[in-house]
């Protein structure tokens, strides 16, 4: 990889900053377990009761990190691994092993719902705007609904502020990409009114990575909100607010931009907008703690333009049943697609404080989606049997999906305190989903084929019209599911929990009626699919006296009923989603930090470490390991921050990530593959300066030694570069 001069330069001027002190820290290094409030469980509480796996990220840890998009602000939490698809901008999560759309992504406790993508739901928010982000590992379905079987991403944004106005501006460069980025928030709260606006913008070049930059991986992001609510009395509250977000990304598969062959992904129009509203009183009697109130619309709509170029040599194919031979064919493939999904919901909750102790959490949810999806399909088959003969085939189709679903659910969690220091939570949500697909069809015009003879051509055939409707559907599901927790908090600063939940994802529209076709072959949807299950086994502590900071987890998850695309027959590349598969996960995650405070600074040698094994059934009699979930991956380094003068702060990491092979096998071998191993080495500083320490500078380099390392077989991720980021609060 050729680096630039200035490219050398900024890293090397930051290498010299960190030998000379400058140190980076995280709100873990100064703040115990048992300050940080969550909302895990649907209500704000210490996060040393929660008797779940939970990550917190804090707002001072997305300041204090050059991510560009939230899938790599979370790169790093336990038990969390990256998919990106190729693409650098558009990244997803998966939790302990389960892929996202077994993952639940809410903004503000709303879902961010997708029923047409082979790789679940994006992340639609720019990092700059999140308060907070709790990740929920395991099933968490009784609290948060369907989809939420391997764990929960909730993103909290920003809201109001303490004094009339106060904000932030920002700017920051990233050297993976090449791109800038800038924004700027002003919020606060004025005679009980408390208001927010915030704008940003991102704009990323082609990914740079050991091997030289990879085309069609650049992206740009949009992204602004206004909030603004009132408090009536110390007991009621009302507020609205939008949000809206629009990304432009490209992806692409690197191992197939060679020998003629083509794959790339154009998305120019990725938007998100929301408007919501709530009302919440508190407080309202001896009994009834706090009512509630959410509703909101939220339009999430895609352009996506995907292009396959095949190039193959000699070889041979059938026409109308007859083997044939050729020297060379070559097919292009264009899949142009408009999709919508517009959702509304609502949610009543209520909190009920029943005597000394026992609290309950009850209420009601509503998500309704509507699906509207128009699409062409451009085929050109170009066969060449011979030096004077070739057979030419054109096909146009275009395709018009409409559905819908509902969910509803009743949920209620109570937890009550024993004795013996004993806290018992346990709980239970009936769902009822009913999906709907309401128009299907699919029509080819033109589809024409010819032979052409030298310098003649003959028609083989010419039709129109062709219209293949789908059978329309009308299908209900619904289900209980349960969940049991235990925290035992006997010792100061020490929470033990063991706890015990079921999972449930009822199958999207596309698994269900419509189908997809992607990379040359087609998967037909299942009307007949069941709603896949899971139960989660979990035991765990929690221990933070003074300095230290210990989180341990061992979990084990039993997943049912699968759903996975069966090849219908051999070498037909036609599949059709079926529930054959199980999933056994079984692992442990560890968080250890401690803090040694001395008068040359504050030291934290840190480590963040998860072992997971995952144990694939497809339904069949095979069965595999080698299921693209890592057995270790690792994040350990040293903190350092020390005041260097009166109003200078400074701050350091030096750290390092690991991982070990990342293995994928099938039944058929047709998508195998094994990337090795790496550890990356980083380091990471920064200044907080003037009064109250307003002014911040960050500064990285990350992957230092350019080491050439993948999380996912599509792209490489980035070589050695710098990152530069700029703020002040106000």
């Amino acid at each position: 990889m050729k680096m630039t001069s200035t490219t050398w330069a900024a890293s090397f001027a930051v290498l010299a900053c960190a030998l000379t002190g400058v140190p980076y820290a995280h709100a873990e290094d100064t703040v115990k377990a048992g300050d940080v409030y969550v909302t895990a469980t649907r209500v704000e509480k210490e996060l040393q009761q929660v008797p779940m796996s939970v990550t917190v990220m804090t707002a001072e840890d997305v300041q204090r990190s050059g991510a560009r998009t939230v899938g790599e602000l979370l790169e790093d939490v336990p038990g969390v691994q990256i998919q990106n698809d190729g693409s650098q901008g558009l990244k997803r999560v998966s939790i302990r092993g389960e892929d996202a759309f077994r993952t639940l992504v809410l903004i503000d406790g709303q879902k961010i719902s997708e029923h047409k993508s082979m790789s679940g739901s994006p992340m639609l928010i720019d990092a700059s705007r999140i308060e907070r982000i709790e990740v929920i590992k395991g099933p968490a379905s009784v609290l948060y609904g369907s989809d939420a079987i391997g764990g929960v991403v909730n993103i909290i944004t920003k809201k109001g502020g303490e004094k009339p106005v106060e904000g932030e501006i920002w700017t920051g460069f990233s050297g993976a990409s090449r791109g800038f980025s800038e924004g700027m928030a002003v919020r606060g709260n004025l005679d009980g009114f408390k208001y927010s606006l915030s704008g940003s913008y991102s704009d990323q070049g082609d990914i740079h990575t050991p091997e030289g930059k990879l085309d069609n991986t650049n992206f740009r992001q949009t992204d602004a909100s206004a909030f603004l609510s009132y408090d009536f009395s110390e007991h009621f509250t009302m507020g609205a607010g939008l949000d809206y977000y629009k990304g432009a990304f490209n992806s692409t598969a690197m191992n197939n931009n060679t020998g003629g062959n083509r794959f790339f992904v154009n998305v120019p129009k990725w938007a998100r907008t929301k408007y919501y509203m709530f009302a919440e009183g508190k407080d309202i009697s001896e009994y009834l703690s706090r009512v509630r109130f959410d509703a909101y619309y939220q339009k999430n709509e895609k352009d996506m333009r995907n292009y396959v170029g095949q190039a193959d040599g000699a070889g041979s194919t059938s026409m109308n049943g007859m083997p044939v031979s050729y020297l060379s064919a070559d097919v292009v493939m264009d899949n142009y697609a408009h999709n919508i999904i517009r959702s509304r919901g609502f949610s009543l909750q209520t909190d009920w404080q029943l005597g000394a102790d026992n609290y309950l959490i009850a209420g009601y949810e509503l998500n309704y989606d509507r699906l509207n999806s128009d699409g062409r399909t451009y085929l050109d088959n170009n066969i060449t049997m011979s030096p004077m003969m070739s057979i030419a085939i054109h096909k146009v189709t275009d395709k018009f999906y409409d559905g819908n679903q509902l969910n509803q659910s009743l949920f209620a969690s109570m937890e009550s305190q024993l004795p013996w220091n004993l806290a018992l939570t346990y709980g239970v949500r009936w769902t009822h989903v009913r999906t709907e697909l309401t128009r299907g069809e699919e029509i080819s015009n033109p589809y024409t084929g010819s032979m052409h003879m030298g310098p003649m051509t003959r028609p083989m055939f010419d039709k129109s019209g062709m219209v293949e409707k789908r059978a329309l559907g009308d299908d209900t599901a619904s289900r209980p599911v349960f969940n049991v927790g235990l925290v035992w908090t006997g010792i100061d600063d020490l929470a033990l929990r063991a706890s015990w939940a079921q999972g449930f994802r009822v199958p999207n529209l596309t698994e269900k009626y419509i189908g997809t076709a992607m990379g040359g072959g087609t998967i037909y949807g299942n009307p007949n699919l069941d709603p896949e299950t899971s139960n989660n086994f979990e035991v765990g502590a929690r221990y933070n006296p003074g300095n230290l900071s210990l989180d341990a987890a061992l979990f084990y998850s039993i997943a049912d009923d699968y759903i996975a695309s069966v090849l219908t027959k051999s070498g037909s590349g036609i599949y059709t989603y079926t529930n054959v598969a199980d999933a056994r996960t079984f692992g442990s995650e560890l968080s250890a930090a401690y803090r040694f405070a001395t008068e040359y600074g504050d030291f934290t040698p840190y480590v963040s470490l998860t072992w997971m094994r995952r144990q694939y059934d497809d339904g069949a009699g095979w069965k595999t390991f080698d299921t693209a979930t890592p057995e270790w991956v690792s994040r350990y380094g040293v903190r350092y921050a020390r005041a260097v003068a009166e109003n200078v702060d400074f701050h350091a990491d030096v750290y390092g990530r690991s991982q070990s092979e990342t293995v994928y096998r099938t039944a058929a071998g047709t998508s195998d593959y094994d990337l090795g191993g790496f550890t990356t080495a980083n380091v990471a500083l920064g200044f907080d300066f003037g009064k109250e320490r307003r002014f911040s500078v960050l500064a990285e380099v990350l992957n230092i030694f350019d080491k050439r390392y993948q999380y996912n077989p599509a792209i490489l991720e980035p070589g050695l570069h710098a990152n530069v980021k700029l703020s002040y609060k106000f």
